[in-house]
Parts: C-alpha cells; sequence; structure tokens
C-alpha cells in the first residue's frame, strides 16, 4: 500500500478540506471521493497502483477524517458537490477524471451532471440510484450497533474486522488510522461528526436517475459480484440510464470493491482510463 501520499489542505466554502495527492503534478488528474464512513486515503492500494502515471488526488469528505466538520451540519448532496467544485477550483483543474464510490458515486454524478465540461470520464463505484432494501438495513443496523468510543485500539480493530471481513490487515490499519483517534482519556472515538450517524432521508432515486441522464462522458460502472446494495438489474439499469457508459463486475468483492480484490479493481479502472483521451 502506497505511503507516498501528501497530505494537504484546502478551504472550501468555509470549511477546511483534507486531501491526500500522489504522482507527479503534471499528469492527467483523477479526482475521487469515499462512502459514508470512509476517508480519502480508502484509495491508497489504486493510488499506488496508478500514481506512476496519473495524479490521483482523493479527499475526504467534510465531517471525516481530517476534514473539518460542517458548522451548519450541512451534509445534503448539494453540499459535497460544492465542497468538489471548491476543491477542483482551488487545485486549477480545468478537466480530469472523477470517480467516487458510494456515497461519493451520488455525488460525482451530480458534479458530471452540473459540469459537463470538466469531467472527460466517470467512475460510479458500487452505486444505483435504486438500492436493495438488505443492503440499506444492513447500514442501518451497522450505524445502530457503533459504539460511541471503545476502551482500548484491540477492541475497535475486532469491531471494524467484523464489518469488513474481506479487507487486508493493511487496509484494516488504515481504517483504524483514519476513522479512530485517540483522546487523552485513552478512549478511542470517530473521527466523524456524530451528525453523519444520524438518521436522514437519502436523495430522492428521481434525482439521481435524472443526474445520470445528464452525464455526457464515458462511464464506468463497477459493481462488486457479492455487492448487497447494487443488484445486478440495478447496475444495468445505469448503463442503459447514462449515454456511453459500461459496466464491469469485479469477482470476490461486496459494497466495499476498492478494498475486497484490489489487484482486480485497480486492473479494471486502470484499463478504462487508459482507453479515454488525456482531457
Amino acid at each position: 500500500m502506497s505511503t507516498n501520499g501528501q497530505s494537504r489542505y484546502a478551504t472550501v466554502n468555509g470549511t477546511s478540506l483534507h486531501y491526500v495527492e500522489w504522482g507527479p503534478p503534471n499528469a492527467t488528474p483523477i479526482v475521487l471521493l469515499h462512502g459514508l464512513r470512509a476517508y480519502a486515503h480508502w484509495y491508497d492500494d489504486f493510488a499506488e497502483a496508478a500514481q506512476d502515471r496519473y495524479r490521483v488526488i482523493a479527499q475526504d469528505l467534510r465531517g471525516r477524517g481530517a476534514s473539518e466538520w460542517a458548522k451548519d451540519a450541512d451534509y445534503s448532496t448539494d453540499a459535497y458537490v460544492r465542497d468538489l467544485d471548491g476543491l477542483t477550483n482551488h487545485l486549477g483543474l480545468r478537466r480530469f477524471f472523477l470517480g467516487g464510490h458510494s456515497l461519493g458515486g451520488v455525488i460525482v454524478a451530480n458534479y458530471a451532471a452540473k459540469h459537463p465540461d470538466r469531467v472527460a470520464a466517470l467512475l460510479i463505484l458500487d452505486m444505483s440510484p435504486d438500492v436493495n432494501p438488505a443492503g440499506v438495513e444492513r447500514i442501518k443496523r451497522e450505524l445502530g450497533e457503533t459504539p460511541e468510543e471503545f476502551a482500548s485500539w484491540d477492541q475497535a480493530r475486532a469491531f471494524l474486522r467484523r464489518l469488513h471481513p474481506r479487507a487486508s490487515d493493511q487496509h484494516l490499519a488504515t481504517r483504524l488510522q483514519w476513522m479512530l483517534e485517540e483522546k487523552s482519556n485513552g478512549k478511542i472515538v470517530w473521527r466523524f461528526d456524530s451528525e453523519i450517524r444520524k438518521p436522514r432521508a437519502l436523495d430522492p432515486p428521481e434525482r439521481t436517475w435524472a443526474a445520470f441522464k445528464g452525464i455526457r462522458c464515458p462511464t464506468l460502472i463497477v459493481r462488486g459480484a457479492l455487492s448487497d446494495i447494487v443488484a445486478l438489474e440495478f447496475a444495468e439499469k445505469v448503463v442503459q440510464t447514462i449515454p456511453g457508459s459500461r459496466r464491469v463486475e469485479i469477482h470476490e468483492t461486496a459494497h466495499m470493491v476498492a478494498e475486497d480484490n484490489p489487484r482486480a479493481f485497480n486492473s479494471a479502472v486502470l484499463e478504462f482510463l487508459a482507453a479515454q483521451p488525456s482531457p
């Protein structure tokens, strides 16, 4: 797993956002967003495989990792899209590749529909507007069972291992580093805003389907073959909705497609990107 990523910060819409960069600054940029409970370094394995030919930029969404919590507790899709727009403007990116996993996929789809002139190619990673009820219930159950704090790192590690049985030991260590921190009293607490764990309405599927219809760039739909979130028929509907898109299945992966089988994920994504004209 790459250790060469450089941590940087940008103040966007009044919020300090942490992002990580790998690769040459003059290479083709790829901007990546993580899912609901993840962090920028979730893409470490991909960045290691891609950094010799791309400038990889992964952001901690507001309220997660080393990014600042939203002062107004605004964790809406529109707020995330504004953050992405502000960060890419801060970086001076006029046109770039863009990808997002789960919640990040919702954000990048909305951004690409709103800014078709800036996104040269798009990655939608295990996300569709329609989702399996069983997967949604699993996430709600996990959020409800998540302790506010842990008495030790071993206790925290055991909890995360139960949630992510396919993750490598290195991925699990990275989760511990970027999802949790130790306070002065010795308690291990989450590095994300408790507002994120509160039940909130998802975007109506119609909104995201409308965004998909507005996407005008080559798009790769990546689905985990064992995903309990995105059923195969949902992924096929996404392909039929986004002009010029295609789908790939990553074997031996559930919802965490880049984490469960990094080698297969990296191969599929890099093959797709290599076929795209440089932005």
